[in-house]
């Protein structure tokens, strides 16, 4: 079995260094501007010094069930919201220019860490794992690490770092960051 793990490590299936090519900083704003929403703002080093925040989450304060909108340059692109009804958190991703369903978070919890896993016909399956405390969340898809999203201490409002492997869709990551804050903040 470990000769197995040792020949995907030298052929890169299996990863020991996680290096991410893109990170952001996901930030709450204040609940007080129609509820609550975020701003995402590429910090790393491919990051454009000039350009505002790229990516910002709205929220819908008229429907049933919470529903948050993921804006590109201020065009809708995802919508993240909310199904009632089951014991534990389900979250249905959606394309907000033609309303069809993308995939499902859903949160799994454990008495060891936090679990959570989205279900995508598009996107594919993601896993996400965190740890005690819950600052620390590890995303990987089919079995590869590819992002790590990592909760900051000591701000008012909460953030995120979210840092993000090379060929990977940052929208994605950046609706699961937003989707394991609002899990946790029920």
């Amino acid at each position: 079995m470990s000769s197995i793990i040792f020949l995907l490590f030298l052929l890169g299936v299996v990863s020991a260094n996680f290096k991410p090519e893109q990170e952001f900083e996901v930030k709450q704003t204040s609940l007080v501007n129609n509820g609550r929403g975020y701003t995402i703002t590429e910090v790393g080093p491919l990051a454009v010094k000039d350009d505002p925040a790229r990516y910002t989450i709205q929220n819908d304060l008229l429907s049933l069930g919470k529903k948050l909108l993921l804006l590109e340059k201020n065009q809708p692109l995802y919508e993240i919201k909310h199904k009632l009804g089951h014991l534990y958190q389900k979250w249905r991703i959606t394309d907000a220019r033609t309303g069809e369903t993308l995939g499902t978070l859903k949160h799994r919890p454990s008495l060891i860490h936090d679990s959570y896993k989205l279900t995508s016909p598009k996107f594919g399956n993601y896993r996400i794992s965190g740890n005690i405390s819950g600052r620390t969340f590890s995303v990987k898809k089919g079995g590869v690490k590819i992002a790590e999203i990592h909760k900051k201490r000591l701000h008012l409002h909460d953030t995120y770092s979210v840092a993000i492997a090379a060929k990977q869709d940052p929208t994605v990551i950046l609706l699961l960051a937003i989707g394991i804050d609002e899990i946790r903040q029920h």
